[in-house]
């Protein structure tokens, strides 16, 4: 097949598209990838790829095609012109690109706004066949960043989601409950077939040696540290426990990195909260190694609580115990798999609770926790199970 994926992000960011991409390839399948310019999260873009260079690349056999794009800036506004600024330019660049796809596939993250090309491309030429993963649900998102749904914002973006999401010939989500939102919230029908969780990166398909003996106790955050994140909650726990034998390890960037810098220096927290910025995906699984236990968290939203968020699969796929701050689908799924310890989503008491069990909890228990998570792991979020599923879909599609 020749297919034509349309996303945002894309290496050197660490978004698992790429790997898609890259695997599609190695399948036999010509792969073009319609993305922005590197930024995320810091809203730099190298040098090497300002003023037109590098537009057009070739990694791995994936033919690269860049969009000019604003780098990300703190704020809303800066958010926004980075966003609209990719799909300005993306929606440009597909109406005249050659059209000899047999499918297009869009891998949509945050905002919904990076599928408009492929919608407007399926509009435009009715021929090319559209298949959306959706892996944040719109405009739920906004309400998750307390924008109500009688503002402006919120009522423009609920047709503009539903309009891009009807235009696709197949719909597929990464989260279960998404498909009672899309059918209340939109009127689409999607299908049990049509769900299709998260893979953990590839680095993490080996196991991780065992962490080395130093005589505390490891807990480590991976990921974009954001609004919906809710980051802080493990700070403000760390506070209530600071007298006890922890580290804590942030590892990522994002919009709220400064504010959970200020708030650990606020509560004199330095020494026992470590902040690493953004790292590259191959240093991950040696902050996994020094590891007693992976931390996730949202907000307490109803909507954001539908997001299975990656990385449960990634701290599943490296034989961590999880604990999180969090309900939901990721809630159920860690208990589920008997891989971890959930409390309340924004309530550092409850953590702080949570993080006591886990350390009065042998460590024969411990270990399998981990053991079960990386099983649970194994059954359900592998990435061969993943790619063979969308293949398939794809060239179903295609046909």
């Amino acid at each position: 097949m020749k297919i034509l994926v349309v996303c945002q992000h894309y290496w050197p960011e660490n978004f698992r598209v790429t790997e898609i991409c890259e695997e599609l390839v190695q399948r036999g399948h010509q792969v073009t990838a319609l993305v922005g310019l590197p930024n995320y999260p810091s809203g730099i873009i190298p040098e090497e790829y300002r003023h037109g260079k590098n537009r057009k690349q070739e990694r791995n056999g994936v033919q690269i095609r860049r969009c000019f794009e604003i780098g990300r800036k703190p704020g809303k506004i800066g958010l926004a012109v980075n966003y609209v600024s990719y799909m300005v330019s993306a929606s440009l660049k597909a109406l005249f690109m050659k059209k000899d796809f047999d499918v297009v596939y869009s891998f949509s993250t945050s905002p919904v706004l990076m599928s408009l090309p492929a919608s407007l491309l399926r509009k435009v030429y009715p021929k090319e066949k559209l298949m959306i993963y959706i892996m944040d649900i719109w405009p739920a998102c906004l309400a998750a960043m307390n924008v109500k749904e009688t503002s402006l914002l919120y009522r423009f973006m609920k047709p503009v989601s539903r309009w891009i999401y009807k235009k696709a010939d197949r719909l597929i989500y990464s989260s279960k409950r998404f498909q009672q939102y899309l059918e209340e919230t939109h009127g689409i029908t999607v299908s049990d077939d049509d769900y299709m969780p998260q893979f953990a990166d590839g680095v993490f398909d080996k196991e991780l040696p065992p962490k080395e003996a130093c005589g505390t106790t490891d807990l480590v955050f991976a990921g974009n540290i954001g609004k919906m994140q809710g980051v802080d909650c493990f700070i403000r726990a760390a506070s209530l426990l600071r007298e006890e034998n922890l580290r804590w390890h942030i590892v990522g960037g994002g919009a709220c990195l400064e504010e959970c810098k200020a708030l650990a220096e606020e509560l004199k927290l330095t020494d026992k909260v470590i902040f690493y910025g953004q790292r590259p995906l191959e240093e991950m699984p040696g902050f996994y190694s020094k590891a007693d236990a992976m931390l996730v968290s949202m907000v307490s939203d109803p909507l954001v609580n539908d997001t299975l968020p990656g990385k449960v699969q990634t701290y599943m796929a490296a034989a961590k115990p999880i604990l999180g701050s969090i309900a939901g689908e990721a809630e159920y799924v860690i208990r589920d798999a008997a891989c971890g310890l959930c409390a309340s989503p924004e309530n550092p008491e409850a953590f702080a609770e949570i993080v006591r069990q886990f350390l009065d909890t042998p460590l024969e228990k411990r270990s399998e926790m981990g053991v079960c998570g990386r099983s649970y792991y194994q059954q359900n979020f592998t990435r061969s199970r993943h790619m063979d599923r969308l293949e398939a879909m794809l060239t179903d599609l295609a046909k």
